[in-house]
């Protein structure tokens, strides 16, 4: 199962829907914690975005990410991924989205941080 999220600059971004944790690959890309909408009608507004970030490595990134169990708290049921081997696209692609949807686990983030 795919999903198409659209960036800030109208780019449409494709995406493999994973409904669970699993055995993550050494490959590089970006990926969503998503809380699923209510299907089929989407009446909730469709899946909502809760936290985007990229990496080198999903295996890396994904096998102990500790923002999993705070959007989990949130409703998120999927992860959702792109692999992406070109550092420069990736950044592109996780930049395009943040800008788009500002999902709430990456505002928390950056307030901490300023």
């Amino acid at each position: 199962m795919s999903f198409s999220w659209q960036g800030d600059s109208g780019a449409w971004h494709e995406f493999d829907v994973a409904r669970a944790k699993r055995a993550w690959e050494p490959l590089g890309g970006v990926y969503i914690f998503v809380k699923p909408g209510d299907l089929p009608t989407l009446e909730a507004g469709g899946p909502v975005p809760l936290y985007i970030a990229s990496t080198s490595s999903f295996l890396d990134a994904l096998s102990r990410n500790e923002m999993w169990a705070a959007a989990q708290q949130l409703g998120a049921a999927e992860i959702h991924l792109a692999a992406i081997a070109q550092e420069q696209r990736r950044a592109f692609v996780e930049a395009d989205l943040l800008k788009a949807h500002m999902p709430i686990l990456n505002r928390q983030t950056l307030r901490r941080v300023a």
